[in-house]
C-alpha cells in the first residue's frame, strides 16, 4: 500500500466510523457508540501522522535535491537551518547558565537566519 492510499484508507475508515457512531447515537447504544468514536479518533490521528510523514518525505527530497544542485550556495536551507539551530542552542544555554551574556546581536542573528531560511524555502516550493 502506498502512502497516499494509506492516508485515504484511514480517512475513509474515520468517516465510516463517524457515520456508525451517529447511527448508534440515535439508537442509544452507548458501548457501540464509544467504540465507534474511539476507532474514528484513532484513524483520524493515523491519517494526520501519515500526512505529516508525507510532508516530511517531500521536504527531505527537496532539501536533498537543493543541496546537490547548489552545494556552493552559502544560503542554502540546510546550512541556514544548521546555523539557526546552533544560534538557538547557544541562546538557550546562555539563558539557563549565563543570562548576562545575551546581547541584542543574538536576537538579530536568530531573526536574520530565520528570515533567510523562510525566504530560501519559498523558492524551493
Amino acid at each position: 500500500m502506498k502512502l497516499e492510499e494509506a492516508i485515504k484508507h484511514a480517512k475513509d475508515v474515520a468517516t465510516k466510523k463517524y457515520r456508525q457512531a451517529m447511527l448508534h447515537r440515535a439508537n442509544a447504544e452507548d458501548e457501540k457508540l464509544d467504540r465507534c468514536i474511539e476507532c474514528m479518533k484513532e484513524h483520524e490521528q493515523l491519517a494526520e501522522w501519515l500526512e505529516e510523514l508525507k510532508e516530511l518525505r517531500e521536504y527531505k527530497k527537496k532539501m536533498k535535491a537543493q543541496f546537490l544542485d547548489d552545494i556552493e550556495n552559502p544560503l542554502e536551507p540546510i546550512k541556514l537551518s544548521s546555523a539557526l539551530e546552533s544560534e538557538i542552542f547557544k541562546y538557550e544555554y546562555r539563558t539557563e547558565h549565563d543570562p548576562q551574556k545575551i546581547s541584542p546581536l543574538d536576537y538579530t542573528i536568530i531573526y536574520a537566519l530565520k528570515h533567510c531560511l523562510e525566504e530560501q524555502l519559498k523558492g524551493v516550493e
